[in-house]
């Protein structure tokens, strides 16, 4: 007897959303940051940041938590250096300083600017 429940589910797309970073094209942000967005969930994205070398972020407050990812190159995320391989979580309430930058590849969860 199989279970056709189980199956439907594992079958059911409906509020999901995918992507292929491979098929996507970089898009510039800024001079120095480009985004490949792979996927949003209510009020939630994550995507690939590329951060060119000479990058300087500026200061942000956190609304929701938010979490990235090295993939290549290193990054610094308030005074403390990220290579790859390495990984942050923000608190929600905290604030957010990246740079100065040599050039990174990062994957991001974070909260979609209203």
């Amino acid at each position: 007897m199989s279970d056709t429940s189980t199956a439907d589910a594992a079958t059911d797309t409906n509020g999901w959303a995918f992507g292929n970073a491979d098929e996507m094209e970089w898009q510039q942000l800024s001079e120095f940051v480009s985004m490949k967005l792979l996927g949003v969930a209510d009020d939630k994205g994550i995507g690939l940041f590329k951060f060119a070398p000479g990058y300087q972020g500026g200061v942000h407050q956190h609304v929701a938590a938010e979490f990235g990812y090295v993939l290549e190159g290193s990054v610094i995320a308030n005074g403390v250096t990220l290579a790859a391989g390495e990984a942050y979580a923000a608190q929600t309430g905290t604030q957010h300083h990246e740079g100065p930058c040599e050039g990174a590849t990062l994957l991001s969860v974070f909260t979609i600017p209203t």
